[in-house]
């Protein structure tokens, strides 16, 4: 029952962090800017969501918690990639 309980906790948990960067992703792609957006901040998302897949590949069988997670890593590895290009396109403008 606990192990129930814990993998419904920690998917809801992977959902919510999907659904969270959608509008970031949304307003990169809108705006073409990321001035506003720190690198840093989304570097160590990206190494927490590194920990975090590592962490579920090792403790849980659950495919569809590793998709979750898998898809988590990749949304943030998106929107590390998008902030790094449109920094970089708007210094090349100045």
């Amino acid at each position: 029952m606990n192990v129930i309980i814990a993998l419904a906790l920690i998917s809801i948990v992977t959902i919510l962090e999907v659904f969270a960067y959608i509008p970031q992703i949304i307003k990169l792609i809108k705006t073409k800017s990321a001035e506003d957006i720190s690198l840093t901040s989304w570097l160590t998302w990206m190494v927490s969501d590194i920990c975090y897949l590592a962490y579920v590949l090792l403790e849980s069988p659950e495919a569809g918690v590793i998709f979750l997670a898998s898809l988590s890593l990749f949304l943030v590895m998106f929107v590390f990639t998008l902030t790094m290009y449109y920094q970089k396109t708007k210094k090349r403008t100045r």
